[in-house]
């Protein structure tokens, strides 16, 4: 306010000035008289546009000259800061808006936000390292040329395979290419859509026959396992021991899912403290009503309210004083 009225005193000098002027110079040309106006006029336009609109008043040494100081209103000794750049500080960095305004409390929270990030860096990194892992995995024990050969109608071809399609999933039919795989409920290619592939070829029983270590229900003393079939895919193509290799791609899967769990927990973490942040910013400048430091704008003060209207609505609300 000091800094505007000192520049106010100056406009006003420069138009007694000009005022006086002509009064002094009896015999200076009407046009130069003129010619003096308008140019005082033009060097004070500026100023007295940005004063008018932004509150903010350049100091212009010479025509087409950049400005040499700048006044912004709200800035007062010993208050730091005020209005929304704290609170867009907070947004960025929680804290920072805090620290901005001078409260030491700002510290912790950007520390605990510097925190949650690296977290958000470990378990998103530890997920990605499982993910490609497991796909390894699927890649060495699964193929399509397998699964085929649990749906084929060609006895030699299909060997060790051969009828288990027809007797846990007789819907589907003969299957006796790769190509004829698009037959097979919710089967699509790497090409078609890359992660649903590798998660249907863990997930769903249909696609258990394309496991490298397949064991047919009724062959289970073959690796010790007493076990009676009944014919049906639950329980039979439940068992464990079915396929070991896909049970184990079952786990990684997990585990990698599990780690983006965490993150997505970590960035909840982040987005929570950039909103206590910023309401608690707010709360600090009055901007909710409470009693924290004065909003001012060009030397009004200003006082925003929030008020809360059921669960899903509210209003707003923003008065100025003159």
């Amino acid at each position: 306010m000091h800094a505007i009225t000192k520049h106010s005193r100056r406009l006003v000098a420069l138009a007694l000035v000009l005022a006086v002027l002509p009064l002094v110079v009896p015999a200076a040309p009407a046009r130069a008289e003129e010619e003096t106006g308008r140019a005082a006029w033009l060097l004070g336009r500026g100023q007295l546009e940005d004063l008018a609109l932004t509150g903010q008043r350049f100091e212009q040494g010479e025509i087409g000259g950049g400005g040499e100081s700048l006044e912004v209103p709200g800035l007062e000794d010993g208050k730091g800061i005020s209005g929304a750049w704290p609170v867009l500080m907070s947004l960025v960095l929680p804290g920072a808006g805090e620290v901005a305004l001078g409260y030491k409390r700002g510290y912790f929270m950007a520390a605990a936000d510097i925190y949650a990030w690296t977290r958000v860096a470990k378990y998103h990194g530890d997920g990605n390292d499982i993910k490609e892992a497991y796909i390894a995995f699927a890649n060495e024990h699964y193929s399509d040329a397998d699964l085929v050969r649990g749906y084929t109608s060609d006895q030699v071809s299909a060997g060790y395979r051969y009828g288990q399609g027809a007797t846990y999933f007789p819907g589907v039919g003969a299957i006796n290419s790769e190509s004829e795989l698009e037959n097979l409920p919710l089967y699509v290619t790497k090409e078609d859509d890359f992660r649903e592939y590798y998660e249907n070829l863990g997930k769903w029983d249909q696609f258990i026959f394309g496991w490298d270590d397949y064991v047919r229900p009724d062959d289970a003393i073959s690796i010790g396992v007493v076990y009676t079939p009944t014919g049906e895919r639950d329980p039979d193509l439940q068992q464990p021991w079915v396929s070991k290799n896909r049970e184990i791609y079952r786990e990684m899967r997990g585990q990698s899912n599990d780690a983006y769990k965490d993150r997505d927990r970590w960035l909840y973490v982040n987005i929570g403290l950039r909103l206590v942040s910023v309401l608690q910013v707010a709360y600090l400048q009055g901007l909710l009503g409470g009693r924290g430091g004065e909003l001012e704008v060009s030397g009004h003060a200003v006082e925003i309210r929030a008020i809360p209207m059921g669960f899903d609505a509210g209003s707003l609300s923003a008065s100025v004083s003159f």
